[in-house]
């Protein structure tokens, strides 16, 4: 090596590299007969571990010093200290890197072998990228990497496979000026505003569900559906991709409620509801109490007009989620019970009714709590890709007396299995029945609301139920509220 010659200087002048640069980074001419020859030394720890030679005129050749180890070129700038508020730049060529020096960008890397023909991903096999682990502790607490490879394919493929390897979240990718596929075109056709505006501009590769508020696509503000039940309308409404929790005391009115709450949604709003009601066979019980709600009568003091006047009602509204006595129904039965309901009847709300009767297939290695928080996760998932609101029935776990022989009202943490049914839920109830000052009343509480501008504030709604026309109707009475 006979550092650079006067030929080779011009020729690398020529390509607008800098000659002091490149004499301070090593660069040398290396003899030998078949080319225009240099090397770049490969310096790790302030030693000489590998040489790169590379033809720098006619066809393009490289080889490295046999059985080196693999490492970035330049990587000590790594451990300058007074440069650690500096972006790291890693280019596909050293020529690269050395423009982006000269040009003021000192922490630029280069890696040792080009770019690969195709991306090798998460492929923990692959041993390409060994030079980025042995690096990883020095770029441990970088915080923006830009990666300035060829905009070509390969150099692509060397783009995705980098990012994959240092964090996707904190690197860049380069947008070359016109005419140029790399840092050395930038500078040799627009000398060095032409690199330093292509690094300044270097744009964060794009994480998928992160985004600026103006990057995001306009989104309709979700409807919200009263259910003409005035005494409600302040704290309970209905909304499209929302899950509700109703939960109480069994025989306290839970499936009556929603009941109501659906036939309201058909009735006031066109809806069709799909039940899945696993306490009420639908073809008596459930069309029993669909009869009378919609009449206002019981069905024995109805005609065979108004019976068949209320079954076309129902049958325009409502579908029913019925399993056979072979079906076990479990969570991903429902699921696909209810995305059915949605495709094939245009179902806007899913009733589930109720959760304890399911059959909880949950994985071994899977808590109860666990796996309730799951369930609900994909009833909320469910209600937000098919834009229906979802309603779950749940018994308490444990159902506490007062001092008179009478059930408490439960909250929300006392439902089975979990406490997520507070948490989660983006609306809570609990219904109660039972006598205040003599009267017999139902308490329906709105235990959760998490959006009260939209969808009503908790609170406590005093109604009566007429089992005569299975419909809920406000009473005033007045007094504390039991707890």
């Amino acid at each position: 090596m006979t550092g650079l010659t006067a030929m080779h200087l011009q020729i690398l002048e020529g390509r607008g590299l800098d000659p002091e640069t490149l004499v301070r980074l090593g660069v040398e001419t290396f003899d030998r007969a078949d080319g225009d020859w240099v090397s770049l030394p490969y310096i790790a720890d302030g030693k000489v571990v590998n040489h790169k030679y590379r033809t720098i005129s006619g066809q393009k050749r490289f080889y490295q010093d046999a059985g080196a180890p693999k490492q970035f070129w330049n990587v000590d700038i790594l451990k300058d200290e007074s440069l650690a508020d500096q972006p790291v730049i890693i280019t596909e060529g050293e020529f690269d890197a050395i423009a982006a020096i000269q040009c003021g960008f000192p922490r630029t890397l280069s890696v040792p072998d080009g770019a690969p023909a195709e991306q090798i991903g998460e492929n923990p096999e692959s041993q390409k990228y060994t030079f980025v682990r042995s690096a990883m502790k020095m770029l441990a607490n970088c915080r923006e990497i830009i990666l300035a490879t060829d905009s070509d394919g390969p150099g692509i493929n060397l783009m995705n496979d980098l990012a994959i390897r240092l964090g996707k979240e904190r690197c860049k990718f380069v947008r070359y000026p016109k005419g140029c596929k790399d840092l050395n075109d930038a500078l040799m056709t627009y000398g060095p505003k032409g690199v330093t505006e292509s690094l300044n501009r270097a744009q964060w590769c794009r994480i998928d569900g992160i985004y600026r508020m103006s990057e995001l696509p306009p989104v309709e503000p979700r409807p919200v559906y009263s259910l003409q039940m005035p005494v409600m309308d302040k704290h309970f409404n209905i909304r499209p991709k929302d899950l509700s929790v109703h939960g109480g005391i069994p025989s306290h009115g839970k499936s009556s409620w929603l009941t109501e709450v659906g036939c309201r949604m058909a009735v006031h709003h066109g809806w069709t509801v799909a039940y899945a009601s696993f306490e009420q066979e639908a073809q008596t019980d459930f069309r029993r109490n669909l009869r009378t709600w919609y009449h206002g009568k019981r069905v024995k003091w109805q005609s065979a007009h108004e019976i068949a006047e209320a079954d076309s009602w129902i049958d325009r509204h409502f579908a029913f989620i019925c399993p056979s006595d072979d079906d076990e129904v479990t969570l991903e039965w429902t699921l696909e019970k209810m995305r059915a309901a949605r495709v094939q009847f245009d179902a806007r709300m899913g009733v589930v009714d109720p959760w304890n009767e399911m059959d909880h297939d949950r994985p071994a290695a899977m808590s109860l709590t666990e796996y309730t928080g799951f369930a609900i996760k994909e009833f909320k998932r469910l209600a937000r890709r098919l834009d229906m609101h979802i309603g779950v029935a749940v018994h308490p776990s444990k159902q506490q007396r007062d001092e008179n022989g009478g059930f408490k009202i439960p909250s929300l943490y006392d439902l089975a299995d979990s406490s997520h049914w507070y948490n989660k839920p983006d609306a809570g109830l609990i219904i109660w029945r039972g006598m205040i000052k003599g009267a017999p009343t139902t308490i329906i509480r709105i235990a959760k609301s998490k959006y009260h501008d939209q969808i009503g504030q908790p609170g406590d709604v005093e109604v009566r139920f007429d089992p005569d026309s299975n419909r809920y109707e406000p009473i005033d009475i007045q007094g504390a509220m039991p707890v």
